[in-house]
């Protein structure tokens, strides 16, 4: 069966735009008190960025106050895309694009205004030390004898882990509905699964998986960046002949009919943030790969990418 190439992301998420233009407009939010609605629970994933990133922005006395909303996956981008307020902004991730039920002509985040994509996580798969499955090309075998009874564990149906594991099929010539998918809240308990021999392999964040690799309890069979990650002995994809890298981004959008000063004002923000020393050190510290685009190449890359990852649900029967 013929391997079919899959790429997740596109060009643009390896070329990190630095500095995609200067942003006019004479607005600026250092006394404005700013609403950021994140997708998921306090302690969350999504969370921790937005408030790395509201510190950050508070910090550096680029906003008067970020206050964080958390709102359920499932509802905050359908409440975000009625909402009116120049000062309030979504926190974006991959995620959301499996909360829109329906397929959507101009992508998922067609009715908001992007603002700029911040950072993301490199997916990495990882087995028991003791697996079998010494290498990607052995865990390649087994999904092709049997996808159904190779059981991967991961995050949320529908998240990045979800679709990553779905692309792999893809790119194995499989169907990925034949999957044996299992979820769980974070990486950590994927994890936990996987020792205790509850699945055969798990996928999740570099930074979910660390401590384990590090320890020798778990052996890296490849990560999802187009590079080598430092501190991981495994190949990427890429190298497995995997044609695919991909990372569980986050960034930023605000209401569907933003002014363009305000438009400008929030740019300006996060083009600030995330050229500086202290945001580059807190996403070191975290796990996070700065990945910063902003204005019209990221609304053209999200709307790529949305499309993107609705295809990769509707394969994985996770598409009305």
């Amino acid at each position: 069966m013929r391997r079919r190439e899959v790429l997740a992301l596109g060009a643009g998420l390896v070329a990190l735009a630095a500095g995609c233009g200067s942003t006019t407009g004479s607005r600026t939010l250092s006394s404005t008190w700013l609403s950021m609605v994140v997708p998921g629970p306090y302690g969350g994933e999504s969370d921790r960025v937005a408030r790395t990133l509201a510190g950050a922005a508070e910090r550096a006395a680029l906003a008067g106050q970020v206050r964080v909303v958390n709102r359920p996956p499932h509802v905050a981008l359908t409440e975000f895309a009625r909402a009116r307020g120049a000062d309030e902004i979504l926190m974006a991730e991959p995620g959301l694009v499996g909360t829109v039920r329906t397929v959507r002509p101009a992508g998922a985040f067609a009715s908001t205004t992007p603002l700029a994509r911040l950072c993301g996580e490199w997916e990495v798969l990882v087995v028991p030390v003791s697996s079998r499955l010494g290498s990607f090309g052995a865990f390649a075998d087994a999904m092709r004898r049997d996808p159904a009874r190779l059981a991967v564990a991961g995050r949320a149906e529908g998240g990045m882990d979800h679709v990553l594991f779905g692309m792999l099929a893809q790119s194995l010539g499989l169907d990925a509905r034949l999957l044996r998918y299992v979820a769980y809240p974070t990486s950590a308990e994927a994890v936990t699964a996987l020792t205790g021999g509850q699945v055969a392999a798990a996928l999740g964040s570099q930074a979910g998986v660390r401590e384990r690799v590090r320890a020798g309890e778990l052996h890296v069979l490849a990560v999802s960046s187009p590079d080598r990650i430092q501190g991981f002995d495994a190949p990427t994809l890429l190298e497995c002949d995997v044609h695919l890298s991909c990372a569980n981004w986050r960034g930023l959008l605000g209401v569907g009919d933003l002014a363009d000063d305000d438009r400008a004002a929030l740019i300006r923000l996060c083009h600030d943030v995330a050229d500086s020393a202290r945001w580059r050190e807190l996403c070191a510290r975290n796990g996070w790969t700065p990945l910063y685009l902003e204005g019209e190449e990221f609304r053209q890359w999200l709307r790529v990418e949305s499309a993107r990852l609705s295809r990769a649900l509707g394969d994985l029967g996770l598409r009305v």
